[in-house]
């Protein structure tokens, strides 16, 4: 068969934009488009529409209102909608973890930080340095941000949260910056004193909740009583002074293990007898103690993604019995998919947040492209360390900003350029963790088909685009993203 040339040189080839397909199954096709738009297509309209043939399809009005097709008002209508999703690449770091000590009480069988005995005060944050991180900070050119204290553990150096968060607050209001501040911790050295001053100072508090009590303890070993008792205690004690701030209710991560994967419904059971209104399903990461123990605490991609889909289904059975309970990591994607602001998860982005989005500043004063880049240095693998703290906050942001880890991060992370990556039909939404590929394969740029975050992430995106044909689910999935 021979081409037609005149039929070819008569078709309006301009009037379908760029787009990324897959056949998603036996009867429909997925595109999607730079503009974080999606669409199905039966075979026989893929077919049409692949070859610029447009004018009968019956979608036709959608796909034109979506930006597949192109009108009189396409160029400023695209322009608009990837700018307002991309908004965040003019911005420097939003996200500002803090390191305020390496000592710990507890002893997790999984932990990523490598913690220090509570003895070794030598791992504590001092004010000095402390004051140095937030003249740092205040040189960001994000209009909002928000500090984090990091676990391990952040109460046992409270007078310097204390000192961060009141200092921080008086040059925030003097430079006219919105600052908001959140606090990870295992909750054993709470008190009511505490509680107060840090709810009165609108810092957040986050904690990790690993299913039951036998479970938590045994992952989450605390030498001086029952972690999973206080815990718990406080949890409720959190979420009932939160609820008198009108702030949002208290959050807890797991961090699921080998062990963990097949008690799914009981994990989720026991979130749910404690108020909460969500669980975020975490993945493993091989760094710090839990890197020596991956044998025992590591599973396949394969194990946790029928964990993660046996999980949603039963989520979702919930939500269909009237209450209001979510899945926080497919909630992230849901916000990619169909709002017009991309959600600000540091990890979920393109380029990466990684030194430009979130960076993490130890105990020491050095300043790193992450937290997980931190994890590396506590490892003995300083390879992202961007800078040491210098005399002056602009003096640290200039050299943070200007590094060579600063360059290579976005660089390595855009997926723009990266074989693979640039080709699959969910790059509007995916992201790539250089930190993990390189601990990993000892390469940022690893083969698409070694990345085993990315089999994570499109088994998670094909999960939510199957569970978008039926319209009861797709009304629970709204309700998680406030639509």
């Amino acid at each position: 068969m021979t081409l037609d040339i005149q039929a070819i040189d008569n078709r309006k080839t301009g009037t379908v934009w760029f787009f990324r397909f897959k056949k998603f199954d036996s009867q429909k096709y997925l595109i999607t488009s730079d503009a974080w738009k999606f669409h199905f297509l039966t075979h026989d309209d893929f077919r049409l529409f692949s070859v610029w043939d447009v004018s009968e399809l019956a979608s036709y009005s959608e796909l034109v209102k979506k930006g597949f097709i192109q009108d009189e008002h396409y160029i400023h209508k695209m322009s608009c909608s990837v700018a307002l999703k991309n908004h965040f690449v003019w911005m420097g770091p939003a996200l500002h973890m803090i390191v305020i000590t390496l000592r710990c009480n507890h002893k997790c069988r999984y932990c990523h930080a490598a913690v220090a005995p509570m003895t070794a005060k030598e791992f504590d944050m001092s004010k000095e340095t402390a004051k140095k991180v937030v003249d740092t900070i205040m040189y960001t050119n994000a209009p909002s941000f928000t500090i984090e204290f990091q676990w391990w553990e952040a109460l046992v150096n409270y007078p310097v949260v204390q000192y961060v968060v009141e200092y921080a607050k008086d040059r925030a209001q003097h430079l006219s910056k919105q600052i908001t501040f959140s606090l990870v911790s295992n909750l054993t050295l709470m008190t009511e004193d505490k509680l107060k001053w840090l709810l009165d100072n609108w810092v957040d508090i986050c904690t990790s909740l690993d299913w039951d009590e036998v479970s938590h303890n045994n992952s989450r070993t605390w030498f001086d009583g029952n972690s999973f008792e206080k815990v718990t205690y406080w949890m409720k004690r959190v979420d009932e002074e939160k609820q008198k701030r009108w702030m949002w209710k208290v959050w807890a991560l797991l961090t699921a293990t080998k062990e963990t994967l097949p008690k799914y419904k009981k994990i989720i059971d026991v979130y749910r007898s404690l108020g909460l209104d969500g669980i975020f399903l975490r993945w493993l990461n091989p760094y710090g103690f839990a890197a020596a123990d991956l044998q025992t605490l590591a599973y396949e991609s394969d194990d946790w993604i029928r964990f993660y889909k046996e999980s949603l289904d039963y989520i979702i059975e919930i939500n269909a019995s009237g209450e209001f309970f979510r899945e926080q990591i497919t909630s992230v994607y849901l916000q990619k998919i169909f709002n017009e602001y991309d959600p600000a998860f540091m990890d979920i982005r393109n380029p990466s947040g990684i030194a430009i989005g979130w960076v993490a500043y130890n105990y020491d004063g050095k300043v790193y492209a992450s937290d997980e880049s931190r994890m590396l240095g506590r490892m003995g693998i300083d390879d992202f360390l961007m800078t040491d703290m210098l005399d002056s906050g602009e003096d640290t942001y200039k050299a943070m900003m200007q590094s060579d880890i600063t360059k290579i991060a976005v660089q390595s992370s855009t997926l723009d350029g990266l074989p693979g990556y640039n080709d699959h039909v969910y790059k509007p939404y995916l992201w790539v963790d250089i930190i993990h590929n390189f601990k990993m394969t000892g390469s940022l740029y690893a083969p698409m088909e070694k990345d085993e975050k990315m089999k994570l992430q499109i088994a998670i995106l094909d999960t939510i685009f199957e569970k978008l044909q039926d319209p009861k689910i797709e009304k629970i999935f709204m309700s998680w993203i406030g639509r």
